[in-house]
């Protein structure tokens, strides 16, 4: 199936299964910038949908709140952006060895 780069409101809606005044409260509160086609309509990128994708499994499969959902994404961007953009395979290696040694012992620590 072929990926589309932008999806109105109504089919991000059936495809994360939720109606559209959630959405539009998920654009607010995880402060969106839905681009408008010409008609006034939201639409959503392949990229946006992704990540409202990660907000819904975050606040319906791992029941977090609002905050506790904004608090993950902060930290899931900050890791992110310490990802080396090298080619050296080594150095991403040696990154992703340190990032599941801290998942490791966050884990064992319990809550």
């Amino acid at each position: 199936m072929k990926e589309k780069k932008f999806y109105s409101l109504s089919e991000a809606c059936r495809i994360l299964r939720v109606p559209a005044y959630t959405l539009r409260y998920w654009e607010k509160e995880f402060e969106f910038k839905f681009e408008r086609n010409s008609a006034g309509r939201r639409i959503i990128s392949d990229e946006q949908l992704r990540k409202l994708e990660l907000i819904q499994h975050l606040l319906h499969r791992e029941k977090m709140t609002i905050k506790g959902a904004k608090k993950k994404l902060q930290a899931m961007n900050s890791r992110s952006s310490e990802v080396p953009q090298t080619k050296d395979g080594r150095e991403v290696l040696l990154w992703l060895k340190k990032e599941l040694i801290t998942l490791r012992t966050t884990l064992e620590a319990g809550p």
